[in-house]
């Protein structure tokens, strides 16, 4: 089970740009618990890793709204034995 000390952070907003000028980033216990719940019960839900698998996120994309949650290490690994889907 994904938990929360395996994330750093989530984000939400519009399609485009993820600088934060069309959607919030938040770092908050509640926030990171919320899109655990929220993205992992979506079928759409995929993950993405960089930095030679050290780091990750879990996403959401849809027309009207991206949904991400960044990941530790331990948090991709969690994932993968979850069986999420990569992009």
């Amino acid at each position: 089970m994904l938990t929360v000390d395996q994330t750093t952070r989530s984000y939400t907003g519009r399609p485009g740009c993820m600088c934060g000028c069309m959607g919030t980033y938040n770092e908050s216990l509640r926030a990171r618990k919320m899109a655990i719940t929220a993205l992992l019960k979506n079928p759409a839900v995929r993950y993405d890793t960089w930095c030679g698998g050290t780091e990750g996120a879990l996403f959401v994309v849809t027309a009207t709204r991206n949904r991400v949650l960044y990941l530790t290490e331990a948090g991709v690994k969690t994932v993968q034995a979850l069986g999420v889907k990569s992009e």
